[in-house]
């Protein structure tokens, strides 16, 4: 058994994202805005750009089945005069061996273990100027890592923010 962990043994790994929420920072308001499926899952990356948030954002409530929420938010900013667009989810349908099975999304997009998300998701869905500073401000980020490494993906900064993690 390998030691992954601080003084812990485990069996496997699994990705970890922390994400900072600025508050009170300053807001740069694209003139259009495009919700786009990525994947994030364990590699080590820190993503910035507007619209690498944007896709982490649009991946995670696609992929916990909160259309409406993406619905509210691009209604949001249209209001706000951003031209926004959505990458259209293929849906396609699976079965099991003596039932219906369902649908599922196939657009290759995907937030590793997206149901532990819900924290994050409900605050940028139920606040207003936390979905835009977590958009629009350059001192909001997230930290993409994995348990299975030194990367750091601890929030270390000296300003006003929220933060969430994600881990298994």
């Amino acid at each position: 058994m390998k030691q992954i962990r601080k003084g812990v043994f485990e069996t496997n790994s699994s990705s970890t994202h922390s994400i900072c929420i600025a508050k009170d920072a300053e807001l740069t308001i694209p003139k259009a805005l495009h919700f786009s499926f990525g994947e994030f899952g364990w590699e080590c990356d820190t993503l910035y750009s507007v619209s690498e948030k944007a896709s982490y954002l649009y991946t995670g409530l696609m992929a916990n089945k909160r259309k409406e929420d993406v619905d509210k938010i691009v209604e949001l900013l249209k209001d706000k005069g951003i031209e926004v667009t959505t990458e259209e989810p293929i849906y396609k349908k699976y079965t099991y061996k003596g039932n219906d099975g369902g649908e599922y999304i196939d657009n290759g997009g995907y937030v590793d273990h997206s149901d532990d998300m819900g924290d994050f998701l409900n605050a940028v869905c139920e606040d207003e100027s936390k979905l835009m500073s977590y958009l629009f401000s350059d001192l909001s980020f997230i930290i993409i890592g994995n348990d299975n490494d030194d990367e750091d993906v601890d929030i270390n900064v000296d300003y006003a923010h929220d933060e969430y993690y994600k881990g298994n």
